[in-house]
């Protein structure tokens, strides 16, 4: 009788498995949410209020956990467990301050997007997208941009892992940039480390400044 009821019941999960993968569809749903939740955020006035969304956002949108181990690459597998929790942490607040000395204050009441493309490619979905561009940032040459997102499914859930202007990738510009890092650090995780914490305060300490 427990064999008949554990059949069963993998026979009634499978389909309930099937339907939480995420589709094209909810890859198009999770960009349109988050781009317009993020230009509401924008669109604050009171800067603590906008870094504090912006923060929410991003913890909520982002895997950190999958930019950070991509970044460094091979360099990754040379980190014991109490470096990477350290790393992870310090790569979290890196790229927080990271957005927060760009100038946020642009008009973005009639900025709006259309989403292009969907494509799934394996555990990622690229979504192509146009952005209108308001009024005052139009010229001849440009009247709107494309972006594509990148997003990685991981536990069934969507998180946003890159996006792409043109030919410049994030993902890939920070990889260069993190590469050179453990280069200029000896490839010692250790001296890598402090000198990525110490990069990190500073970059804090003149988003506090502004």
């Amino acid at each position: 009788m427990k064999k008949i009821f554990k059949a069963l019941a993998l026979v009634l999960l499978i389909p309930f498995t099937a339907i939480a993968a995420p589709q094209e569809q909810d890859a198009r749903l999770f960009v349109h949410n988050s781009g317009y939740a993020l230009i509401d955020a924008l669109q604050t006035q009171d800067l603590e209020q906008k870094y504090a969304t912006l923060d929410n956002l991003f913890d909520e949108k982002a895997d950190t956990y999958y930019i950070a181990k991509f970044v460094l690459g091979q360099y990754y597998r040379e980190f014991d467990e109490q470096q990477k929790q350290q790393y992870h942490a310090l790569f979290n607040r890196y790229i927080k301050s990271l957005y927060k000395n760009y100038p946020l204050d642009f008009e973005t009441k009639n900025l709006n997007f259309d989403i292009v493309s969907v494509k799934k490619n394996n555990d990622f979905f690229d979504v192509g997208c146009l952005i209108d561009l308001p009024e005052k940032y139009r010229n001849e040459n440009m009247q709107n941009v494309k972006v594509e997102f990148k997003l990685k499914t991981d536990d069934d859930q969507l998180k946003f892992v890159d996006f792409k202007i043109g030919e410049a990738s994030m993902l890939l510009t920070l990889r260069s940039r993190f590469v050179q890092m453990m280069k200029d650090s000896d490839e010692e995780p250790s001296w890598f480390l402090q000198d990525f914490e110490d990069l990190t305060i500073s970059n804090e300490a003149q988003v506090r400044q502004e």
